[in-house]
């Protein structure tokens, strides 16, 4: 069983879906990396000891998701200049990257369910907002992910075509009458 394929983006073709996917991912992931470099830097979190510091753990939390952002945004640039240039294999590391954290992301969804169906609080209101928002995100990038692998493939096909075009070049035709076939 393999990725579903679209032969059109939302109503634009797939080439420039991509491009508009890599533009809007980028953007985000440009997003996340300041915001979480601004928890980090400028926000006290925690541990509040009239110095203002950060506490360890946050610390680390916040470093690793800015971590993943910028990954997520080297990974998002090399869409659009795969977009851009018709290069598919600069495809990948963004289907590859933002496939696992779609994954993270329904695990997430998923924990925080159980989580909210267990819990009783003042805040479930709030927490369902959030899985509520992440699920939507998880589900419209399992459609990027579709669109952009979509692009792949076809990218791919033209390639393999354009080869058995030029191919026939090689190609010297044999003689019947010669043979005695």
């Amino acid at each position: 069983m393999g990725v579903p394929m679209v032969k059109r983006c939302c109503c634009c073709s797939l080439q420039t879906g991509t491009l508009i996917i890599g533009c809007l991912y980028t953007l985000w992931a440009l997003l996340e990396l300041t915001v979480y470099c601004l928890m980090v830097t400028l926000w006290p979190l925690g541990d509040k000891r009239n110095d203002g510091t950060v506490s360890v753990h946050k610390f680390v939390l916040y470093v690793t998701a800015a971590a993943v952002s910028g990954v997520h945004l080297l990974s998002s640039i090399l869409l659009i200049v795969a977009a851009w240039k018709k290069l598919p294999s600069l495809t990948l590391p963004w289907t590859i990257v933002t496939g696992i954290i779609t994954a993270i992301y329904f695990v997430f969804c998923l924990t925080g369910i159980s989580l909210v169906i267990q819990d009783s609080g003042t805040i479930l209101g709030v927490e369902t907002a959030f899985i509520c928002v992440y699920l939507a995100r998880a589900c419209i990038s399992v459609y990027c992910i579709v669109v952009v692998h979509s692009r792949h493939k076809q990218l791919m096909y033209e390639e393999d075509e354009d080869r058995f075009q030029h191919s026939g070049k090689l190609y010297k035709s044999v003689r019947t009458d010669e043979h005695r076939l």
